[in-house]
């Protein structure tokens, strides 16, 4: 599993029903977002943040993903060797 590196946005693509579709529009408004990446963004940010709260398997499961993409981009290795001298 890939993600993009700190700062990038990925990209996905969903397909859904017109009427999922037509209901994420009218949500817009009621959610107070402007675009509907703004709201479908903050649907994805609290579902994985729910998830996290009552799932300590998947909160495990994050921070070691976190911590096996920083050791592939040595942030773990400076941190272990700054705190060796």
């Amino acid at each position: 599993m890939r993600a993009p590196s700190p700062g990038k946005q990925a990209q996905v693509l969903v397909r859904v029903p017109p009427e999922t579709f037509a209901a994420l529009q009218l949500a817009i408004a009621f959610e107070g977002k402007r675009s509907m990446q703004g709201l479908v963004r903050a649907i994805l940010d609290d579902h994985i943040a729910s998830l996290r709260r009552r799932n300590p398997g998947y909160a495990k499961a994050l921070v070691g993903w976190a911590e096996s993409r920083a050791r592939e981009e040595g942030v773990l290795a400076r941190r272990t060797a700054s705190r060796a001298d």
